[in-house]
Order: C-alpha cells, then structure tokens, then sequence
C-alpha cells in the first residue's frame, strides 16, 4: 500500500520545526496587538488635540469702538478663558499671518525656535514666512471671572517696531488672519486656538482721485441739498427780521420812559404884580411919592382899578 512511513528520527526533526512556527506567529500577533495600541494611543492623543485647538477662535471686539479695522491694524478681543491650562508660567502669544501663510506657520510650530524663527521686522515679504508672533500676557491675567467684551487687544500698536517679537503693523491693504497659542516656560506652543476668519484691511485711496462735485452726486442729493439750502437762507432771514423788531421795540419803549421822567418846567412868574385881595381892608387907588410922579406906578392896585372901572 502506497503510504508514508515516518521514522522516529524523521519526527524529531519535524516537531522543533512546529514549535518554531507556532512561536513566530504567536509573537508576531503580539507584535501587531502592540502596533494597533500605539497607533490607537495616538490617534485618540491627536483627537484630543485637535479638540482641544476648536475650543475657541478669535474675533473682533464687540465693543463700540471707531476703527476696527484701519489699514495697518486690527482691534481683537482678548482671549479670557480660552485656555483652561492651569499653568503658572504658561503665556498667550499671538499670531498675526497673512491667509496665504497659515499652512506655513502649522508646518513650523512644533519648531523649538518657534518664537524666533519669523521676526517681525522681516516677516513680510516676498521670500518671507508672512506671520510673526508677539506676546499678549501670561496665562493667569486672563481668566473666565474677568471676560468683557470692553476689554480689547490692538494688533499693530507699536507701530514700525524692530524687535523680533513687537507688536508691529499688519501690511497694508492684506487680507489677514489670527490665532492665539499657549507657550510654556520652555518656548513650546502646548495648545492654540482655531485660525480667525479672513480679515481684509483697508487700502488707502489717492486724495486725487476722490472728486466730491456735483457730477458726482446724484440728481436726488442734488435737489435735497438746493431745498436745504434755500430753507436755511429762509430761516436766517426771518430771524434777522425778528431781531431788528426786537431791537426797535426796545429802543421805542426806552425813549417813553426816558421823557416821562423828565422834570416838568416851572411856569414863569408874570411881570406884572397881581391884585391882592385881603378881607376888610381898606383899599386905596394909590400910593405914590413925590419923585415918582412921572413914571409908572408900581403900587397901584389892580383890583381898585377894576372896580373902579365896572
């Protein structure tokens, strides 16, 4: 009969070689167990950290503020409790980037130098990196318990700066965007938060070419303007009007009192004496002298005379 006969020696050959086999795919399942963890370990930790960098996004401040946006800077509100690190020496930096740089700061801010590697006073520019970053405060001055939307951070405050990390002015007319990040004591970024929407600056206009005409208005500005001015013209007229009546009034009412105040003159006194009646007297027609006999008579009585007369 056809059939294999093994020998004992035969099978003390062929069982090590069982054995080898069954230890290398026993160790080889542990080794692809172990692989599967690791890569599960850092899966959930880049989850975590991609969670932990949606929390929070920067805006624009909410307060009543003129000038938001300028052509050179940008006013943000501060990030109170963004971070929920409880890290004494931990600060919050931020970083201004052009929008066509944010790739390029991701790609580099697990760098060591990553405070340093873009200085401020050659960011921008053509064979630049475009984003910096500059220092907002420590952690701790920036808790939940003292959000408000009155408190602000003012991109571009210092100016044309030339230090690596000043807060220096955005480039002109750019469309920007932010973020903040926390670094340790040892210049690590730990955590940051999402990018900012794209924040377009305004771009100067030449004085020359703004013509402010009447070609340039409308036919409706036009007219409403004509009406104004020919109601104030109106308006001012009438209160000249009202003024000089005023004026006049007063003047009027200043001259009655004026004369009714006057003293009344005093009648002048007749040259002439007049008769002087006294009860039970005895008249007499006249009293002269002997030197006045051919003058007039200054004491005669007048009312003799009459009487006689009658």
């Amino acid at each position: 009969m056809p059939g294999v006969i093994l020998s004992a020696r035969h099978l003390q050959g062929f069982i090590p070689l069982w054995i080898l086999f069954i230890r290398n795919k026993m160790f080889s399942c542990y080794r692809m167990k172990t692989n599967v963890v690791i890569r599960l370990v850092l899966l959930l930790t880049v989850c975590t950290y991609a969670v932990k960098s949606q929390t929070a996004t920067p805006v624009l401040t909410p307060a009543d503020l003129q000038a938001k946006i300028t052509t050179n800077t940008v006013i943000l509100k501060q990030p109170h409790c963004y971070f929920n690190e409880t890290c004494p020496t931990c600060e919050i930096w931020l970083v201004p980037a052009l929008s066509s740089a944010t790739s390029t700061f991701d790609a580099d801010r697990t760098n060591s130098n990553i405070l340093s590697l873009s200085p401020y006073p050659s960011a921008f520019g053509p064979l630049a990196k475009n984003y910096f970053l500059t220092k907002v405060g420590l952690l701790s001055t920036f808790p939940c318990s003292a959000s408000s939307d009155s408190l602000y951070f003012v991109v571009g405050a210092d100016g044309n700066c030339t230090t690596v990390n000043c807060n220096g002015i955005l480039p002109t007319g750019s469309v920007v965007r932010f973020k903040y990040v926390l670094v340790n004591g040892s210049g690590i970024i730990i955590n940051e938060t999402n990018w900012s929407a794209n924040i377009t600056l305004f771009t100067p206009q030449n004085p020359a070419s703004i013509y402010d005409g009447f070609i340039a208005r409308s036919g409706a500005m036009v007219v409403i303007t004509t009406i104004l001015s020919v109601a104030a013209g109106l308006l001012l007229l009438l209160f000249f009007i009202m003024l000089c009546v005023v004026c006049c009034r007063k003047k009027e009412s200043k001259s009655i009192t004026a004369r009714s105040s006057m003293p009344q003159p005093i009648p002048a006194r007749s040259s002439m004496p007049q008769p002087i009646t006294v009860r039970s007297s005895m008249r007499m027609p006249r009293y002269d002298t002997h030197n006045l006999n051919d003058r007039v008579h200054p004491y005669d009585n007048p009312a003799y005379e009459l009487e006689r007369e009658k």
